[in-house]
């Protein structure tokens, strides 16, 4: 009797060591299979097209001044005018940059590069891309120099590059395609603008610095994808850009125009704002609504105004 009881004790102890360790393995190979999927196809998601991307067209007066933010980094478009280079770099200090990963400058006018000097003064640029274009003048030159000195990565862009701005945030360069004269054979510098359309998840933006209907006949050329849900209007809304054509190619739900408050050269014209109402664009404009805040997760988008008009 007392053998068969060992005999059964000995039994038990040995079923449930074994049903315990079965647990046991279970428990830690599904935790360990869980975590592995989570941290790397999970982590891949939130940050590829879940973390927020924030376009901010910034109110910097009459020119064109766009900063990207995502995961805590920063991508310029533009920067100003030299005119306005404090108050553009106030408002960088004011969204928290200390370093900007990537600068685009659309094309050598002041309105877009003037803020340069006042931004590689006061912030660490890692990049900067622009069309390779020339200008003849003091703020152009020390441009280059201030890019020589500081030993800035410099690269002109062409139609057909990519860029990575940020995680899952993909810039495909349309334009220019080519380069083209003005009447009198020199380079056009609006229509040698860096065109490019970036997109987040499903969300799409078309970028077109000064670009006029001359550049945007020879993108419409090139085929390929133009839709896009905003569209940064070109040339601050001026009546020699946003050809019906592109504007239909493109076809914005919204439409972004940075300009001064009563400017000289009648920005945004009404013939373009005419066209964009027609089309059920909506239309945001600095003049009039102050910096104005796009944010995206990739998927849905939210446009805030400043102010209203």
């Amino acid at each position: 009797m007392n053998l068969f009881r060992k005999l059964f004790r000995l039994v038990t102890v040995l079923v449930l060591s074994l049903a315990l360790t079965a647990a046991f393995s279970a428990c830690g190979g599904a935790a360990s299979s869980g975590g592995g999927a989570s941290s790397s196809s999970g982590g891949k998601t939130a940050s590829a097209a879940g973390s927020e991307l924030t376009v901010r067209m910034l109110d910097i007066g009459q020119g064109d001044a766009f900063l990207l933010e995502k995961d805590g980094k920063f991508v310029m478009i533009d920067t100003g005018d030299i005119e306005h280079r404090e108050q553009t770099v106030s408002l960088l200090r004011k969204y928290g940059v200390k370093e900007i990963e990537k600068v685009i400058i659309t094309h050598p006018h002041a309105d877009h590069l003037g803020g340069m000097a006042g931004i590689m003064k006061n912030f660490k640029v890692d990049a900067v891309y622009d069309d390779g274009m020339p200008a003849n003048t003091g703020s152009y030159k020390n441009y280059l120099k201030q890019i020589k000195e500081k030993k800035i990565s410099y690269h002109v862009l062409k139609a057909g590059e990519d860029l990575e701005f940020f995680d899952g945030v993909r810039f495909h360069v349309l334009g220019p395609v080519k380069v083209i004269k003005d009447q009198k054979g020199n380079s056009d510098f609006n229509n040698n603008s860096i065109v490019g359309r970036l997109t987040y998840g499903n969300f799409s933006m078309m970028f077109t610095g000064d670009a006029e209907k001359e550049e945007e006949k020879t993108i419409l050329d090139q085929g390929g994808t133009l839709k896009s849900d905003v569209l940064k209007t070109g040339h601050h809304g001026s009546r020699t850009s946003t050809s019906p054509a592109f504007l239909k190619a493109v076809s914005p739900k919204a439409a972004l125009i940075s300009c001064g408050q009563g400017n000289d050269y009648g920005h945004p014209h009404k013939t373009t704002l005419d066209k964009l109402e027609k089309a059920k664009v909506q239309i945001y404009r600095t003049d009039r609504n102050g910096t104005v805040t796009l944010t995206t997760s990739g998927s849905t988008y939210q446009i805030r105004k400043e102010r209203e008009s």
